[in-house]
């Protein structure tokens, strides 16, 4: 059953708190903020969203404790960014990493004579 709870805006501590306090009603306010932003997204990207967020619930529910879920997760975002820079890579090829080379040092430079002044 669905709760329909407004999730009200609060701050980390009040998150953590809630968490060693009362963690069923922390599960029941995360869900709900979820939920909530879910339903704030376009159709197309909402379906995006929720299948990630369901891969994330999956992670949180085999993790033998949430940093191990929290690091698991992070991973996932890694794996995520890195496949998206192979895309890239494939889109673009060479032209993006020509666009970020930096340049070739000039081997030569034209010297500039400058006048010595006296010491003070």
């Amino acid at each position: 059953m669905k709760q329909n709870l407004r999730v009200k805006p609060m701050d980390f501590e009040q998150w953590a708190e809630l968490a060693v306090n009362d963690p069923a009603q922390f599960e029941v306010m995360r869900r709900a903020a979820i939920d909530e932003f879910l339903g704030s997204v376009s159709a197309e990207r909402r379906l995006q969203l929720q299948r990630l967020q369901w891969r994330v619930d999956r992670v949180r529910e085999r993790s033998a404790n949430p940093m191990a879920a929290t690091i698991a997760i992070s991973e996932m975002m890694w794996d995520a960014f890195y496949d998206l820079h192979d895309r890239y890579q494939d889109l673009f090829g060479s032209q993006a990493s020509k666009r970020y080379k930096p340049q070739t040092p000039v081997k030569s430079a034209k010297i500039l004579p400058f006048a010595q002044s006296a010491s003070p």
